[in-house]
């Protein structure tokens, strides 16, 4: 895809070139840190920092005192400036050609009859954005990675929150009317998570021209991307935002998340002091969802939890569960007790071995204490048995996950490991990584133990796109969205 196609959010996206309005010296100003996420993310383009009152360098750049200095074609400005400064600068990228623009500053509807009035000026500018495109403003800018896995070009537009360049590749994008998702969110989750990899995280602000639905469109039209996560605080075109829905669930491994704000009445003051949304009312949001089939989030935890898993869930090609047949294996009754109940409480179902899968699971139990007849494996006592004749604990482990994971009718397993240093050895956690590979079912992981190798633990998983989770609320939870997802595309 290229922006000659008239695409415009390609070019946003991909720009040859870029000027900073508002670059500054100042490490400790915003006009820097577009500068610097530009130059530390290895933007493939030029770039042009402008500030009439600066001279000298930034990061080996001279400059620039007016973008109408610049003797060369400028695809993007990106805007760190004053709110009334904006008209007469945006009126010079028009001149030179800049096709099109990122407005970080706020002051617009946000902030009543003044900030109205200066959008009005800028919709006659602009011929009402004809002669030039406009994503914001108060917006934090985009962020891109490159899809090409060998190439460290990722072109992080992070602009004026903090400089920023751990982030991972992946199959994850971002639409936003906050900022703080392409911001200090951003670093949280990639925190949080760290195997967790993204393609683009787009700001979209109060959404004076471009909104969701330009973005929503590209991405899935960009095989790259297989999970979408939205946060909106008002739709631009209800109607056209559920078609697009409607069409990805055409597109294989394309899954749309959304969490919307302003539902309630505090809610919406918030929005309209925020980004001036006007938010829709419950019922409405709700029809609109169901009808879309996409799946909703009621936060940003569970907004970025679900993105996390499908991602994972797609990147390994696991086939998504139909029927809602799950197995357990756990090791601990009690454990095993809660899940189950969890289980059926959300219609998920724990279905009968077959005599053969049970035989197997017989074998290592001891006479004392065998295997349930359904799919709830407590593996502790094969464990006990396995130690006490001196076996190795991981011959009890791989046969009792390839007889639940092998048995045709079981859609997924939930998984729960004891991490501690002591018991390394007998969770095996590399044996079970490979014995998920091996299978095209979802596998999840409930991890309890030390807090530190929890963390060691639920780290080694992620970097194997393997789920896991610190309760078994959200392990069902999930899994429950892979189920949603997949009766949504039947």
């Amino acid at each position: 895809m290229t922006y000659e196609d008239d695409n415009i959010i390609e070019l946003f996206l991909n720009p040859k070139s870029v000027a900073v309005i508002g670059a500054s010296s100042n490490p400790m100003k915003g006009g820097h840190r577009i500068v610097n996420n530009l130059v530390s993310n290895n933007f493939n383009g030029k770039i042009y920092p402008i500030n009439p009152n600066a001279s000298g360098k930034i990061f080996g750049m001279n400059f620039i005192k007016s973008v109408k200095d610049i003797d060369e074609p400028v695809d993007l400005a990106i805007f760190y400036i004053p709110n009334r400064l904006i008209p007469k600068i945006l009126n010079e990228c028009i001149e030179i050609g800049v096709k099109g623009a990122i407005i970080e500053a706020s002051g617009f509807e946000e902030i009543g009859e003044k900030g109205v009035q200066l959008k009005k000026e800028i919709i006659r500018i602009t011929d009402n954005f004809q002669k030039i495109r406009i994503v914001g403003p108060n917006c934090m800018g985009l962020t891109r990675i490159d899809r090409d896995s060998n190439s460290d070009k990722k072109g992080g537009f992070f602009s004026s929150f903090l400089v920023f360049n751990k982030y991972l590749r992946g199959n994850i994008a971002i639409i936003s009317q906050s900022g703080m998702l392409n911001g200090g969110y951003f670093t949280h989750l990639t925190t949080k998570y760290p195997g967790m990899g993204f393609r683009y995280s787009c700001s979209i602000g109060n959404k004076m021209d471009i909104s969701e639905l330009e973005f929503l469109e590209y991405f899935l039209k960009d095989d790259s991307v297989e999970v979408i996560a939205i946060y909106l605080e008002s739709f631009k075109d209800p109607r056209k935002f559920m078609e697009l829905c409607k069409r990805a669930k055409t597109i294989p491994n394309k899954t749309i998340l959304l969490v919307k704000g302003g539902l309630t009445s505090q809610g919406k003051k918030a929005s309209l002091s925020h980004t001036a949304a006007l938010s829709e009312n419950l019922k409405l949001t709700n029809t609109l969802i169901k009808q879309s089939g996409i799946i909703k989030a009621n936060s940003f935890f569970e907004l970025f939890e679900y993105a996390r898993t499908f991602s994972m869930i797609y990147s390994h090609n696991k086939v998504l569960p139909v029927k809602g047949n799950i197995s357990i294996i756990v090791g601990s009754g009690g454990a095993g007790t809660i899940l189950a109940d969890l289980c059926k409480l959300n219609n998920l179902t724990l279905p009968e071995l077959s005599d053969n899968s049970y035989k197997i699971l017989e074998s290592i139990f001891p006479e004392w204490m065998p295997p349930n007849k359904f799919a709830l494996v407590d593996i502790w006592p094969a464990m006990e048995k396995a130690i006490a004749y001196n076996q190795h604990p991981s011959e009890v482990v791989e046969k009792a996950y390839s007889v639940v994971l092998g048995q045709e009718n079981i859609e997924g397993l939930f998984n729960m490991v004891f991490c501690s240093k002591q018991f390394r050895a007998m969770s095996n956690i590399n044996l079970l990584i490979n014995l998920v590979k091996q299978t095209n079912k979802p596998v999840f992981f409930y991890l309890i133990g030390e807090q530190r190798e929890v963390k060691r633990t639920s780290k080694i998983l992620g970097e194997n796109n393997i789920p896991s989770f610190s309760n078994l609320e959200s392990m069902v939870k999930n899994f429950l969205q892979l189920l949603t997802e997949s009766r949504n595309t039947q």
